[in-house]
């Protein structure tokens, strides 16, 4: 069944059939195929991190795909820096998040390269694919994290056709942004959140994957 606006989920990635990240989030919009969540500025989430059991490496990147390729991570609570809204479609490999400055000023998009999403009875699941797409408001981008998505393919964690079509992905939607093609053309710059809402928080269960 949909979720209901206002309703508190978990959006978990996921890595092989463990749990890699965990994002609490409200929904917006459940519904004819679109997934709208929102996570605004200081909210609470689980990122993974190298064990104090080895060398923490020198970059973000190389501590990733280290953790990755050998199925050892921990968790550390991080603070979400930038409020957000997040725009998923059945089947697409991105999820395009709105942003926001603290001042209410939209200050782009940022277009989240991942795998399709998958209900759950917490929320969602996805995994990220590393490589990312920033899109100014005069619709230039650029290519973020392309290092990183080097890195999981030097290090067997990706095999590079799964990164060519991670590329391919990022360079289609690009491409819709230049062209002010939805959800570019959409007014989700000028969407608010209900002042009604409480921050979203991770529920004591949250590493739990029931599906």
């Amino acid at each position: 069944m949909p979720w209901s606006p206002g309703a508190t989920i978990v959006l978990h990635e996921v890595w092989n059939e463990r749990v890699w990240a965990a994002r609490p989030m409200t929904v917006v919009h459940d519904d004819e195929g679109r997934i709208v969540l929102w996570i605004p500025k200081g909210t609470r989430w689980m990122a993974p991190s190298t064990p104090p059991t080895r060398r923490r490496e020198p970059t973000r990147g190389e501590r990733l795909a280290t953790s990755a390729a050998l199925g050892d991570w921990v968790f550390t609570e991080s603070e979400w820096r930038v409020s957000t809204l997040s725009l998923m479609s059945d089947g697409d490999w991105h999820a395009v998040w709105v942003s926001w400055l603290d001042s209410g000023e939209h200050c782009g998009w940022y277009i989240n390269l991942q795998k399709p999403y998958r209900r759950t009875s917490f929320g969602f699941e996805t995994m990220d694919m590393m490589l990312d797409v920033i899109v100014e408001t005069d619709r230039t981008w650029y290519l973020k994290d392309e290092d990183e998505l080097a890195i999981f393919v030097e290090r067997g964690v990706f095999d590079p056709a799964l990164a060519e079509r991670v590329r391919a992905e990022a360079l289609r939607v690009a491409g819709r942004a230049e062209r002010n093609e939805p959800p570019f053309s959409e007014p989700w710059p000028e969407w608010r959140p209900d002042p009604a809402w409480p921050r979203p928080e991770l529920p004591p269960a949250w590493e739990s994957r029931c599906r």
